[in-house]
């Protein structure tokens, strides 16, 4: 069972992460860069790396391999967006990978704050 307060960590520093990347999108929209969208692109950046390994690290219980997966689920998302970046415009890429994770982390927040009244949420 996933650890609430990680899972809490993860869908805020989703938010804010993906909120980041998705404002970066139109700054960079000439294809020129500027010092906004390259801080956007780094707060982004790092919002979503501690996003990603908070909700890797709150898939498994043990401790040794809550680290491994902590640390592999940002290297794995990171690569694909590389190969994606390569084929297409990088801004654009980044952008749409910042509103999933936006809706994504929104809809956990959202989800994540109904109680429900059965014994099976015990």
């Amino acid at each position: 069972m996933p650890q609430p307060r990680l899972l809490l960590l993860a869908r805020s520093a989703g938010v804010v992460g993906g909120l980041a990347w998705l404002a970066r999108w139109p700054l960079t929209g000439d294809g020129s860069a500027s010092t906004a969208a390259d801080v956007a692109w780094w707060v982004g950046l790092v919002a979503l790396a501690v996003s990603l390994a908070a909700y890797g690290a709150s898939l498994v219980k043990v401790g040794w391999l809550r680290v491994v997966v902590g640390l592999a689920l940002p290297v794995l998302v990171w690569s694909v967006l590389e190969v994606l970046r390569g084929e297409g415009d990088g801004p654009a890429v980044d952008g749409i990978a910042g509103l999933v994770v936006l809706g994504v982390s929104v809809a956990g927040l959202v989800r994540g704050r109904r109680t429900g009244t059965g014994t099976h949420t015990r």
